[in-house]
């Protein structure tokens, strides 16, 4: 394979400093990066399994780029990238010795040059490795970028190279200058609307880190590592598992997101379920919005970060348990190759939604439906609306509607997208649930990136007050060559909605869910009287029993699988 790399310009936002956007070239052809940032376990324990069940996950989500900074563990997991496809960056890491060039001595100049040849050496002949950054959040001052360039350029090395990962590095006179690639976050929560806006900068161009610094995970993990009479209220033994900056320290943000959208809650079962809520919709946001809003600004993202080193609230899609929880599924929704998208009426005067079917498959795709339905709170459908003979060109998106604003519903309803292709198989599906009221981030800025604030809220507190449903639940087991399979049957015999229900496959009736695990699908949303589907994959080591099921307006559920 080839890469190359370029740059190009973002008319809109020209002060992001000089030279343009980064972008990659495989093969000549663009390629879109979505990913996250990878961290090896705290302690650096070596273990392979776990680092082959991190990559599997990587794949079902459909991740296309990982991110180190340094702490290579070992060379097992790029053997791995290589096996599965999964390509990566590399290079040297923040806030520590690397990057305060001031206080080098000719050791460390020494050290530092002998350390960028050890690594290119053992990087070199990966298939996987793309990128290597010669700095993170700071530019290395002319004498040292010029070594490692010669280095680099010594050791044949034939892949991207940039010299940094940050909008914010300065060179010796102290003027800005990039690379290409922007780090100005967000790290906390954001509402859908503020990565579709199109308003800031962050949502557009190459981002090497953005996410949520606060991840809660679910109910099972939780329990592994906070004792019992601390799980409620949130406390300081919370505290000691969340990050370190101002804020993120004590878990505000999420707090304030899941209050302030969903209302308080009286218990950590309440708190967890509404948390899964909010990171489902913001790491789909996330990825459908790059993905969505068009190539030409929107070159690559990637999501900090991918998984936990230790047990922690700390920002991860897949938590230390790999207990896949809400971020997990909604990025996996915003990661798909061809999906149709509705933007929660972003852009312009919000009087009107935009439905958009994105497709970062490998050719053009044509001869697509799609099919956009909007239900009340109790289940009523208000519109529905089709659009045929959809084409998508590589990396391309396609508006296929608008929707009007819907002042006569209930003050939270669904918009229901799905898209099938020529032959009406179902291609994708995604449920969005939307205020009345919307979000209004304002002026958002740098300063602001680890710190959430908002003008106004979107109001879901209404989902709390949904009708309960009860499901008829069944599952079926399996076995197959790559490990057995539960396909596990949800359906709905009533006329309202079943919101956010969450399956969970066990070896006995109240046990623990079998990990690792991979799902299809789940937090799904079962429509009046239709049925749903979600599969599960096992290890063939594994024994499931059991299913469990929970949803948001949902009594738990189980069923003996057959």
């Amino acid at each position: 394979r080839s890469i190359t790399q370029h740059r190009d310009h973002d008319e809109e936002f020209p002060d992001k400093g000089k030279g343009g956007n980064f972008y990659l070239q495989v093969n000549g052809r663009d390629f879109l990066m979505r990913g996250a940032d990878y961290t090896p376990d705290l302690l650096y324990r070596y273990d392979p399994d776990r680092e082959a069940e991190i990559l599997h996950y990587v794949k079902d989500l459909g991740m296309n780029m990982l991110r180190w900074e340094s702490k290579i563990s070992s060379e097992h997991i790029v053997e791995l990238a290589d096996e599965e496809g999964i390509p990566l960056m590399f290079g040297w890491m923040c806030c520590n010795q690397w990057e305060k060039w001031e206080q080098w001595s000719d050791e460390d100049h020494r050290v530092a040059s002998q350390s960028i040849r050890s690594q290119v050496l053992m990087l070199r002949p990966h298939a996987s490795v793309f990128i290597w950054a010669n700095g993170s959040d700071g530019l290395p001052p002319k004498p040292v970028r010029n070594e490692y360039h010669k280095i680099l350029s010594e050791l044949h090395w034939q892949n991207a190279i940039v010299d940094t990962v940050s909008s914010f590095a300065k060179d010796a006179k102290g003027e800005r200058i990039w690379d290409g690639i922007i780090m100005e976050g967000p790290y906390s929560w954001s509402p859908p609307t503020y990565w579709f806006s199109g308003k800031y900068a962050p949502t557009r161009g190459s981002s090497a880190e953005q996410g949520d610094n606060e991840s809660i995970p679910t109910l099972e993990s939780l329990k592994k590592f906070i004792p019992l009479d601390k799980l409620w209220p949130i406390n300081d033994t919370w505290f000691f598992h969340a990050g370190a900056i101002t804020n993120t320290n004590v878990l505000m943000n999420v707090q304030r997101a899941v209050n302030r959208r969903y209302g308080p809650s009286s218990g950590v079962e309440e708190f967890v379920r509404k948390a899964q809520l909010a990171h489902y919709e913001n790491t789909r946001a996330q990825f459908e919005g790059f993905a969505a809003s068009g190539w030409a600004n929107h070159k690559m993202t990637l999501y900090w970060m991918l998984n936990s080193h230790w047990p922690s609230f700390y920002g991860h899609i897949i938590d230390y348990y790999l207990s896949p929880g809400g971020a997990y599924y909604g990025a996996k929704k915003g990661l798909r190759p061809v999906s149709v998208v509705f933007d929660g009426y972003a852009t312009g005067d919000h009087s009107q939604a935009k439905i958009v079917v994105f497709n970062q498959s490998p050719a053009d795709v044509q001869g697509l439906r799609v099919r956009v339905r909007v239900y009340d709170l109790n289940g009523k459908v208000l519109d529905d609306r089709p659009a045929d003979s959809v084409q998508v060109p590589f990396n391309g998106i396609t508006q296929v509607m608008a929707l009007p604003r819907y002042p006569q519903s209930t003050p939270v309803f669904f918009v229901r997208c799905q898209l099938s292709d020529s032959a009406g198989t179902l291609v994708a599906e995604n449920t969005y649930w939307q205020s009345q009221k919307d979000d209004d981030m304002g002026d958002r800025t740098n300063d602001s990136a680890f710190d959430l604030k908002q003008d106004s809220w979107a109001d879901m507190t209404p989902l709390n007050t949904m009708a309960p449903v009860r499901l008829e639940l069944s599952a079926h087991q399996s076995t197959t060559e790559s490990g057995t399979e539960v396909a596990i049957r949800l359906h709905n015999p009533s006329e309202r909605i079943a919101f956010f229900e969450r399956a969970a496959v066990s070896a006995t009736e109240n046990g623990g869910e079998i990990l690792p695990i991979r799902y299809d699908d789940n937090y799904i949303t079962v429509y009046p009287g239709e049925t749903a589907e979600i599969h599960a994959t096992l290890s063939k080591s594994a024994e499931p029993r059991w299913v469990r099921l929970e949803g948001y307006n949902t009594p738990a559920s189980s069923a003996q699988i057959e």
